[in-house]
């Protein structure tokens, strides 16, 4: 959230705390405590959001780890592989698995996974020969293993990346709605209290005030006695 935004949802949140110290004064007016109840989802439906947009993702570094465990795999496979073609003169399935282990690291995401499962195909079929070279069924399905991890986690990130934006974007949107409740329904139903409750509207009325955190700089409220929302609801 942006300064103004947080400025408004911790005049929310105050206002929502003053109000629940007030229950006895208006919990017998049914839609004040209609509107109130929808203030409080607002607030919470925003703090959700803003712990999804801040939070930061572990999805970059599990593809991360993923990845790396793939490369390592892939490339000792292919070192087995390599000298199999050479001894056995299969030239193609030298050129296929003639790789440096920096090879493997300039693949880009998709040409890695097409890859990796070629090398895996090779190892399949070479199975018994493999086992020359210390190359177990068990490696053979590490790597398969390790072909099925990164793929499901290599588009993580940016699927990280799509949710917080959603995030960001009904933020706004809760805050306006929020304010809304506020604006139309719950100042001018205080308003209603003031000739019996007057100490419970001003209070509300100091709660409502808009503290500009980053300037430190607080906006004054509407005068006492008026009939229209406080100044500060925006």
């Amino acid at each position: 959230m942006d300064t103004r935004d947080t400025n408004r949802v911790n005049m929310f949140k105050t206002t929502a705390d003053y109000l629940d110290r007030w229950t006895s004064v208006w919990n017998a007016m049914a839609p004040f405590t209609a509107a109130t109840g929808r203030l409080k989802a607002n607030i919470a439906a925003i703090d959700t959001a803003s712990g999804k947009q801040q939070t930061p993702s572990g999805a970059s570094a599990e593809k991360e780890a993923a990845r790396t465990t793939l490369e390592d795999a892939a490339f000792l496979m292919t070192q087995a592989l390599s000298v199999l073609g050479h001894t056995s003169n299969n030239h193609d399935l030298k050129a296929r698995t003639n790789s440096s282990r920096s090879d493997w690291d300039r693949l880009v995401d998709q040409e890695l996974s097409n890859r990796a499962a070629s090398v895996l195909a090779d190892a399949n079929t070479h199975m018994t020969e493999l086992a020359a070279y210390h190359v177990t069924q068990t490696k053979i399905e590490d790597l398969s293993q390790a072909i099925d991890r990164f793929n499901g986690v290599r588009t993580s990130p940016r699927t990280a990346v799509a949710e917080r934006v959603a995030q960001t974007e009904s933020i706004p949107a809760l805050v306006r709605d929020t304010n809304t409740i506020l604006l139309n329904e719950i100042d001018p139903m205080v308003n209603l209290f003031q000739p019996t409750h007057g100490e419970f509207v001003s209070g509300y009325r100091a709660a409502r005030v808009i503290v500009d955190r980053a300037a430190t700089h607080t906006t004054a409220p509407a005068a006492p006695g008026t009939a229209t929302p406080p100044a500060t609801a925006q």
